[in-house]
């Protein structure tokens, strides 16, 4: 078996493993977090395009499972990052918004 399509899957597995080490890692609210889960994000998407670039060329059927799995993961992180910063990002604009106000002064 050529090793492609298991070098797919590893790296869908460390990105999962990453954003969800950035997910629970801290107790609180994450706003420091965010630019990260978005690069998370955003590396997910290339594990998915990494699949779907070598699909047509897996000729086994472990190669297309491996495929396939890679896949899984990384809409199932693709899709928790996504909702991970959707969920925090008016929060943490609210939070933000809110400093600036106590830090400007008052006329």
């Amino acid at each position: 078996m050529k090793s492609r399509p298991l070098v797919t899957l590893v790296i869908s597995v460390m990105i999962a493993a990453a954003s969800a080490w950035l997910a629970f890692g801290s107790h609180g609210i994450y706003c420091d977090r965010l630019p990260s889960m978005t690069v998370c994000a955003t590396l997910a998407a290339f594990a998915i395009a990494l699949c779907f670039r070598q699909m047509p060329k897996a000729m086994t059927k472990p190669q297309k499972w491996l495929l396939a799995a890679s896949f899984f993961i990384g809409a199932v992180t693709l899709f928790a990052d996504a909702r991970f910063v959707m969920k925090y990002r008016g929060l943490c604009s609210q939070l933000q918004e809110q400093i600036r106000q106590t830090h400007t002064p008052s006329k």
